[in-house]
């Protein structure tokens, strides 16, 4: 939209829009939204949330997280997620919802009317050029775009799912469609993208000739771009349309609005490198796809499937040949940081044979595609064995060359249990069984890693110097004695999966992960568990207090109490708040099921404070002791 000086809204159009915009229907854009009773629920897009707090209340047309706190009307929630002051977001609403904006001075009602009106007839250009080129296709100029369609196995029903159409070869077959036959102005056209402005004289020629035209489309299904596909020898073999006020190519994937609700569905998208690749898989069955416009990989297109997703997995499958492989490593290095911070799933799957998912359709089942994305790679493991392809680790360079790549990959990664897992595992590896050298090659890569990172200006990670909780202590040293003693092990895990304890520090609640795959033989050795861990963990984990090692069991058995009780009082004071908010709402069948659920926890709490396992904590004073 262009910058304009943003006036005074008339109290009306404020009200209306007010009125007719829907919060789920914004909200739902953005985040991954399940039914909650009459309301609906999703992870809080305000802050690094793990489990859903953010709850949407369609009949109040509120949100409210009860974690971070955010709350507010659908102005506030975009006014936040866009930055954009108040007057900003009520035209972007009015637009949305096709409200007439009124403000108090006449000529910038009719500035921005005629604002909104070109968006408009932009969107209706593009309609039309997409009813144009389907129109084609069927006639008997389409008859060799058509019949190549057929060639790809590409059904009638698919064909017009995706409103696949063609563009005549005539130097001005949609000019003359659009501007002499439906007297659009020749300028908004050329805006739209789809007519070119002749060099040395006047008038203009069709962008799009004698192409196979496939529909770009925004989340709503509404065209804003095309790509087209050459039938002949003409290149570029794949054309798109320019940018324009409509496409911005960075923030958009085809086949986004027929992938939304299936990816939300299996909780996992699927990226491919084509537009005939997605249409092939969503004609047999795989509707969790969508794909790249022939450019880089963005992280705001990411972004975007993040808001469909709840466990932010997402698959990539370009093509296996050597410049899909390539491609797959430029879209790693592009979206590194958000995977990292943001804790996305990329998984990275490559087909059998160097095929591209069309080819391998064509022979092998959608079932057996299935299971193979299923089992990709995640993304790190993925480019450790292209480190590893190839190379003769019995030649010394090719070792040495393996080795400074490893380093230099696992130095761009932040301090953590991943890491260093993957450090031990890769140098056990690359030993090919000798222990000692293990232990060498494992050292010197935290050595290389620490020094590339400090270097590159990254912080590390140092637990030690946060001040823990004493509920950050408590499981640090639940972890220690698991680590400890081997004849705890399987009554740690019995009672926390009977008190349904999760870890608050990211950190132990990974190592935990790692820990119970570790230790399938329980008399496995603290060293042996250990190795794989950041030196500032096993400092804190490792370190042993006597009391561990002279009375564990008592130990565990109040850590476990502690930790009980700590997640009850957190439950108990989340449904407090959810109490508080339904109290206010007037939804009294809700606080009444609310308040049952806080009594049942409350209840839990008195029956764990009865046996009395431990008077003080090694990690507590008398005044934080809770038992």
């Amino acid at each position: 939209m262009t910058t304009l000086l943003m006036p005074k809204l008339d109290p009306k159009t404020i009200d209306e829009v007010r009125s007719k915009a829907d919060l789920y229907d914004v909200v739902s854009e953005r985040v991954v939204l399940r039914k909650a009773g009459k309301d609906y629920k999703g992870l809080c897009p305000f802050h690094e949330d793990r489990s859903p707090s953010f709850y949407v209340s369609p009949s109040k047309q509120i949100y409210k997280c009860f974690s971070c706190g955010a709350s507010g009307d659908v102005f506030k929630f975009l006014m936040e997620q866009d930055k954009s002051s108040f007057t900003e977001t009520v035209l972007v609403l009015a637009g949305r919802y096709g409200i007439s904006v009124q403000t108090a001075q006449p000529e910038q009602s009719a500035e921005y009317a005629r604002k909104l009106s070109k968006r408009q007839q932009l969107s209706e250009i593009m309609e039309l050029a997409a009813q144009f080129y389907s129109y084609a296709l069927h006639s008997e100029k389409g008859k060799t775009a058509y019949t190549y369609l057929k060639q790809r196995a590409l059904s009638e029903k698919t064909i017009q799912q995706f409103r696949l159409g063609y563009s005549p070869s005539g130097w001005q077959s949609l000019y003359t469609y659009l501007v002499e036959q439906k007297h659009f102005p020749a300028k908004l056209v050329e805006e739209a993208g789809l007519i070119v402005p002749r060099g040395n004289s006047q008038g203009y020629y069709d962008r799009f000739r004698d192409r196979l035209m496939i529909p770009i489309c925004d989340t709503k299904g509404q065209v804003i771009a095309f790509g087209g596909r050459a039938l002949g020898d003409e290149q570029p073999k794949y054309l798109n349309s320019p940018e324009t006020e409509l496409f911005q190519k960075g923030q958009t994937l085809f086949a986004i609005h027929e992938a939304k609700t299936a990816i939300t569905r299996m909780d996992a998208a699927i990226i491919v490198e084509g537009y005939f690749d997605a249409i092939a898989l969503h004609q047999a069955g795989i509707t969790n796809v969508v794909a790249t416009l022939g450019t880089a990989m963005r992280s705001d297109q990411v972004k975007q499937l993040l808001r469909y997703t709840e466990s932010k997995q997402v698959i990539l499958n370009f093509d296996a040949d050597n410049a899909g492989v390539q491609a797959t490593e430029r879209a790693i290095g592009e979206l590194r940081d958000l995977v990292v911070k943001s804790g996305v799933q990329l998984r990275i799957l490559h087909l059998p044979s160097g095929k591209d998912p069309d080819e391998y359709l064509r022979k092998c089942s959608a079932q057996s595609y299935l299971e193979l994305a299923k089992n990709a790679p995640l993304w790190l493991e993925w480019q450790v064995e292209r480190l590893f392809h190839g190379k003769d680790l019995g030649q010394n360079d090719d070792f040495q060359q393996v080795s400074r790549d490893l380093a230099a990959l696992f130095s761009e990664l932040p301090d953590s249990i991943g890491r260093t897992q993957y450090i031990h595992r890769i140098a056990g590896r690359l030993s090919q069984g000798n222990g000692r050298l293990a232990v060498q090659l494992e050292e010197d890569f935290r050595r290389r890693t620490r020094v590339k990172a400090k270097r590159n200006g990254q912080p590390q990670l140092s637990l030690e110097k946060v001040q823990l909780s004493p509920e950050h202590k408590a499981e640090a040293q639940l972890l220690a004695i698991f680590i400890q003693v081997p004849d705890l092990r399987e009554m740690i895990r019995q009672e926390i999966a009977e008190y349904k304890i999760e870890f608050i520090v990211p950190e132990y609640r990974n190592l935990w992960d790692v820990l119970c795959t570790q230790t399938e033989n329980s008399n496995a050795q603290a060293d042996a568990l250990v190795d794989f861990n950041s030196e500032e963990i096993r400092g804190i984990l490792c370190h042993a207090d006597p009391f561990i090692l002279s009375r564990p069991k008592e130990l565990f058995q109040a850590i476990i109490q502690f930790v009980a009780i700590a997640e009850c009082e957190r439950q108990s004071t989340r449904i407090g708040q959810l109490c508080d908010e339904a109290e206010a709402q007037g939804d009294w069948d809700n606080l009444t099921r609310l308040m049952e659920q806080r009594q049942v926890q409350i209840r839990k709490i008195g029956q764990l404070r009865i046996p009395m396992r431990c008077r003080i904590l090694p990690f507590q004073s008398r005044s934080e002791n809770p038992l």
